[in-house]
């Protein structure tokens, strides 16, 4: 594919970013099987009506347009964003502005992929980690891995996939690194694990942008018994009750509470990786100023 290209270009200071879509980003979209028209069109720049995320109470911005929105059978399949050669790719604010943009509610693709000319990079919204970091010279003889994960095909196969991702790995994928601080100013826990010995986990449903990720909470013992503290004897007792080792209960009611909590260290579960948040501090909300504060929410949300 690149037979022809001489690849010092990529070391001549003229060789900027419009140099790298054009010699190395369209051959290798035009190889995948995306083209200016049809179900598997390229879309370039599409810019944002709202540009920003919403997490929690933050608004953080989207402050890059990817290259290109790549579709797949007529729907957006994953991003596409040209870098100069120097640029990094890997753990880079290149790389959590494009996240940022793949997840926002008006694009929302499962891929989203980087390229400076010296590398090609390729990343899931739902992981840490690259699932390929390739350099110029790699790209034709990995052509088949490449395929695998952009090609048209792929991604349609992930295009109208149901799933719920992981609210601490989504905050970390956009450059809040551990340690970051958080306010949930509403928060209602219903399920809870006793995880080992000094450590208890709640997990709920939180909004990042319009769509659902899965939050975890861990707690210390003394976190903990503060949080069963904002409930009814009756409910408290039943989760003391039922929570063993391992194991996680369901309450009677939910609990109400709002509470500050810090980034944690990436985890890896039975299934999973995902990123715990380790609270820090917790205050009781009765079930109706947690509802006022959800509508409010809701309301600042649609504007």
């Amino acid at each position: 594919m690149f037979d022809e290209f001489d690849s010092s270009l990529l070391s001549d200071p003229e060789f900027k970013e419009d140099s790298v879509r054009e010699e190395i980003v369209v051959p290798i979209l035009k190889r995948l099987g995306y083209s200016a028209s049809g179900p598997n069109k390229i879309i370039r720049s599409k810019g944002l009506l709202h540009p920003f995320v919403m997490i929690g109470s933050k608004k953080h911005p989207v402050n890059i347009i990817p290259d290109y929105l790549l579709c797949s059978d007529g729907r957006p399949g994953f991003v596409l964003d040209a870098k100069e050669p120097n640029a990094n790719l890997v753990k880079s604010k290149h790389a959590e502005q494009a996240y940022s943009y793949a997840i926002h509610p008006e694009v929302r693709v499962r891929f989203y992929a980087l390229c400076s000319g010296r590398q090609l990079v390729a990343y899931d919204t739902q992981g840490v980690a690259p699932i390929f970091v390739l350099d110029f010279e790699d790209i034709d003889s990995n052509w088949g891995l490449i395929e695998s994960v952009l090609s048209p095909k792929n991604v349609s196969a992930f295009v109208q996939t149901y799933f719920q991702p992981d609210y601490g790995t989504t905050v970390m994928k956009m450059g809040y690194p551990t340690g970051f601080q958080f306010i949930f100013s509403f928060v209602k826990f219903l399920q809870f694990s006793w995880v080992r010995d000094d450590l208890y986990s709640m997990s709920v449903g939180s909004p990042i942008g319009d769509q659902i990720h899965l939050a975890s909470f861990d707690a210390n013992e003394k976190i903990f018994n503060r949080i069963l503290g904002f409930t009814d004897s009756e409910n408290r007792d039943y989760i003391l009750e039922y929570l063993a080792p391992g194991h996680m209960v369901t309450a009677k009611r939910p609990i109400y509470l709002s509470l500050n909590a810090i980034v944690g260290e990436e985890t890896r579960g039975q299934f999973e990786t995902f990123v715990p948040f380790s609270i820090l501090d917790v205050i009781r909300l009765d079930e109706e100023d947690f509802l006022a504060a959800e509508a409010m929410s809701n309301t600042e949300n649609a504007t």
